[in-house]
């Protein structure tokens, strides 16, 4: 699945590649969009630190 321009990662913020996995969002209304999100094994995938927070980055 190719992801979308601009889309990030649900679980880090950090953006996607090519191989990402769609969690749909549980809503009566369907209000809630799906969420995009690198594979739990995936390396990329990571928590974003305080010092790239505070880069911007």
């Amino acid at each position: 699945m190719t992801a979308p321009a601009g889309r990030i990662c649900a679980r880090c913020q950090r953006p996607l590649d090519a191989d990402f996995e769609t969690v749909t969002g549980h809503s009566m209304s369907g209000a809630r969009p799906d969420q995009h999100r690198h594979w739990a094994n995936d390396p990329k995938c990571k928590p974003i630190r305080q010092a790239e927070r505070e880069r911007g980055s």
